[in-house]
């Protein structure tokens, strides 16, 4: 809660939206989207973060960028979502 606490704009109406890149093992990613976008579709709408899996993998990488934006109680719960898919798979 401190950590996340840093990161809220006081003075601003909302929340500041924060960019997190993580680096996620290709073999992992269709697990995370899920059939047709539906675990990705749950994760957004529990946590409210966006998130964007990148079509491409990562040059000379078997990985693939995955983009989290949003406050830093988002990211948290979002990064938590994708901790928990991944330890399912």
């Amino acid at each position: 809660e401190e950590w996340c606490s840093q990161f809220n704009d006081v003075g601003k109406v909302g929340k500041t939206q924060i960019p997190i890149r993580l680096i996620v093992p290709a073999s992992q990613c269709g697990s995370l989207i899920g059939k047709s976008g539906s675990k990705i579709k749950e994760i957004r709408q529990t946590t409210g973060c966006s998130i964007q899996v990148a079509s491409e993998m990562l040059p000379n990488s078997t990985e693939r960028a995955v983009t989290l934006s949003g406050s830093a109680e988002q990211i948290t719960q979002c990064i938590y979502q994708i901790r928990l898919v991944m330890l399912e798979s």
